[in-house]
C-alpha cells in the first residue's frame, strides 16, 4: 500500500515510519527542505500549489494518509496564534483538499490529543489549551471532506508518550537530565495524574488503526491509546529513581500548577483490537538504555 505521512521526522513519526516501511511504500509530505532526506524516503515539500500536490498523490497512487504534523505549544503567546492555526488547521486543510482532488486517497488517519477533552466526564469537547482547540478545529473542518467525498477519516487521540532518543522536553527526559546534571528541577506539587505510553505501543496502535481504515472494518470517529493506568507525577519520579538508581533533585511546589492543569486524564473509547504491551518499569529501562 502507498501511504503519505506528514510529520514523519518527529519523534513518533520516525518510529512509525521505521515500522511501516517494512510492509508499505511510504512517501513523506514535509514542511521544510530536507525533510524526506532525513529518513531516506521519497517525498514532497509542501507549498501553496494544492493541484500540484494532488498530482503527486495521483502519480504515486497514494491510498491513505497518516497526519502527524503539528505545532505543539503547552502555553501560547499572542504572536504564536497564527503559527498554531496555520500548522494545525491550515496545513491539514490543504492536504485534505489535495486528497479530494487526487481521487485515489481512500482514508485519512488523523492524530489528536486527550487534551481536547479537559473534563473527565463524558466525551464532550473541552480544550485544555489553544493547541488542543486547533486540533479540534481541524477535525470539524474535515467533516466537509468526509461527507462530500466519502473519505474514511478517524482521529487517534494520544496520551503522554516516551521512549529512547526523544528530543522533546517530556517528563522522563527532564528526569534523566536532572539525574545526570544534579541540577534542581522545579516542578509543581506533583499530584496530577498522567497516562503515559511507551513508543512501541503508540506505533502498534497506529498500525492497528491503519489496518482498520484500509479494510472494510467499521471505524468510529475517534479512538484513544491509553495505558489503562493513571500515575501521579510524584509516583513517576519515585519509580524513575528506583529503576535508575539515581536521586532526583526535585523541588516539589517550585512552580505552580498551570492554568487548566489536567489533574486526571480523560479516558475515551480505546482502540479496539489493541492493548499496550510495555509496562511502565520495562519502558523506563528501555528509555534509560536506549
Amino acid at each position: 500500500m502507498n501511504i503519505l505521512v506528514t510529520g514523519a521526522t518527529g519523534f513518533i513519526g520516525t518510529h512509525l515510519t521505521g515500522e511501516l516501511r517494512k510492509h508499505h511504500r511510504l512517501f513523506i509530505l514535509g514542511q521544510f527542505p530536507g525533510d524526506p532526506e532525513k529518513l531516506g524516503l521519497p517525498g514532497y515539500i509542501m507549498d501553496d500549489d494544492i493541484p500540484r500536490l494532488a498530482a503527486f498523490m495521483r502519480e504515486h497512487e497514494i491510498s491513505g494518509i497518516i497526519h502527524l504534523a503539528s505545532l505543539y505549544l503547552t502555553v501560547h503567546k499572542p504572536e504564536q496564534v497564527k503559527a498554531l492555526v496555520d500548522s494545525n488547521v491550515g496545513f491539514g486543510a490543504s492536504v485534505l483538499e489535495a486528497a479530494s482532488l487526487a481521487g485515489c486517497v481512500r482514508w485519512f488517519l488523523n492524530t489528536g490529543s486527550i487534551w481536547q477533552n479537559y473534563r473527565v466526564e463524558g466525551d464532550a469537547y473541552n480544550p485544555v489549551n489553544l493547541y488542543a482547540a486547533t486540533k479540534q478545529a481541524f477535525i470539524d473542518l474535515a467533516r466537509y471532506y468526509i461527507d462530500v467525498f466519502g473519505l474514511r477519516f478517524c482521529t487517534l487521540k494520544l496520551c503522554d508518550t516516551y521512549g529512547p532518543r526523544d528530543p522533546r522536553p517530556k517528563i522522563f527526559k527532564l528526569f534523566k537530565d536532572c539525574s545526570e546534571s544534579g541540577e534542581v528541577l522545579k516542578m509543581s506539587p506533583g499530584e496530577q495524574m498522567l497516562d503515559i505510553l511507551y513508543i512501541s505501543d503508540i506505533v502498534s496502535g497506529f498500525c492497528r488503526l491503519l489496518d482498520m481504515l484500509a479494510s472494510d472494518e467499521p471505524v468510529g470517529e475517534q479512538y484513544v491509546l491509553s495505558s489503562g493506568e493513571h500515575r501521579s507525577l510524584r509516583s513517576l519520579a519515585e519509580t524513575f529513581e528506583r529503576i535508575s538508581g539515581r536521586r532526583l533533585a526535585i523541588e516539589w511546589g517550585g512552580r505552580p500548577y498551570r492554568d487548566r492543569e489536567v489533574m486526571v486524564p480523560w479516558r475515551g473509547p480505546v482502540l479496539p483490537g489493541w492493548k499496550p504491551m510495555v509496562d511502565l518499569e520495562t519502558g523506563i529501562r528501555k528509555f534509560l538504555n536506549g
